[in-house]
């Protein structure tokens, strides 16, 4: 996906007003299920990733699309088992911006989900997975598991140890 087809897959979804954040953090969210196409959905996610920049939301850092005055983003978690994409007005100014995210914590940050992705799918295409393998999947395509607290991204906010190599 390009940026002249992600405007196009943009402009063809119904986004939803979050209402829990109306007042703190007004932003709106499409729901993996409720998008018209998955295969463009997971390609936006990957454009996201690609194309982003890294910005911080207080002490936390994700990947940003900015797209026509609007910025992208989800949580962090391995492409496929994202189910909320997020979206906002672009708004540097804020509060939540102030932290300023050094080079190399961007290049960690990018490198580290890079490095899960090629795991996890390494993980899914195992022909004959064994039990800690299977573990690792439950764990790491687990979307109801909480993400904030901690002043942390979601790939380092967890107990669980998981090393995205071999």
């Amino acid at each position: 996906m390009n940026l002249e087809e992600a405007k196009l897959f943009i402009d063809t979804e119904e986004w939803v007003v979050a209402k829990s954040y109306s007042k703190t953090f007004p932003h709106f969210y499409l729901q993996r299920k409720k998008c018209s196409n998955e295969k463009q959905y997971e390609d936006f996610l990957h454009l996201v990733r690609k194309e982003g920049i890294v910005k911080s939301f207080y002490s936390k850092q994700y990947i940003y699309l900015e797209i026509d005055g609007f910025e992208y983003w989800e949580m962090g978690r391995p492409i496929n088992s994202v189910q909320v994409l997020n979206r906002a007005t672009i708004d540097d100014s804020k509060q939540y911006r102030k932290v300023i995210v050094s080079e190399e914590n961007k290049k960690l940050l990018i490198d580290k989900l890079n490095n899960r992705e090629k795991y996890v799918s390494k993980l899914l295409n195992k022909k004959n997975p064994d039990q800690v393998d299977l573990d690792q999947i439950k764990f790491l395509m687990n979307n109801t598991r909480r993400i904030h607290g901690g002043g942390k991204n979601i790939i380092d906010s967890y107990k669980v140890k998981v090393k995205y190599n071999d």
